[in-house]
């Protein structure tokens, strides 16, 4: 068996990683928004602890040293397919928005489930090094006047969406269309 501590070097691997390619800079654990953010150490003790408990894997604590606090979360909440309570929260917030900006909130929910799988802090880096950011992966080229902590933001980011479908832009989801139009 690997010793923890390989557990836990692998975890601040996947951490790093993540730290790098999210702001290029480490971050110590905080609060923001009442949420606990893990930071770099958070998520090298989580990558560390999650690798020990599901199977000894340095992978898996690099995996879940990059994914932090979502890691513990899915562990612990998402059983058998069944969504956590982030993800319930998150769509809530998304029918409310919809519903009092006149737009579908059932299409609405399945944009975001199909584009970020719910989670509010989703990014995707592109090849160009722009990046695709929060629920509805707002992205930073087209839109530089939009903060990271606007797009990561659940409540700006499903206002976001429901102004773009009022304005006729909702082919700016096309590439998850296939996804959220069944």
């Amino acid at each position: 068996m690997i010793s923890l501590l390989t557990l836990f070097l692998a975890g601040a691997c996947g951490a790093l990683v993540k730290e790098i390619i999210s702001d290029n800079k480490i971050v110590l654990p905080k609060k923001v928004d009442g949420e606990l953010a893990l930071g770099f150490l958070g998520s090298c003790f989580v990558g560390g602890i999650a690798g020990y408990l599901v199977d000894g894997n340095p992978v898996t604590a690099g995996l879940a040293g990059y994914a932090g606090l979502s890691a513990i979360e899915n562990l612990l909440l998402k059983k058998n397919g069944q969504p956590t309570i982030n993800q319930l929260v998150t769509t809530e917030i998304i029918r409310k928005i919809a519903k009092e900006e006149g737009v579908d909130p059932e299409l609405a929910v399945r944009v975001a489930e199909c584009e970020s799988n719910l989670n509010p802090k989703a990014v995707n880096v592109n090849k160009g090094g722009d990046r695709d950011r929060g629920l509805f992966q707002i992205n930073s080229k087209y839109h530089p006047d939009i903060s990271d902590e606007d797009a990561f933001d659940p409540i700006f980011s499903a206002k976001f969406f429901c102004k773009a479908f009022k304005n006729n832009n909702l082919s700016w989801w096309n590439a998850t269309k296939d996804c959220w139009e069944k």
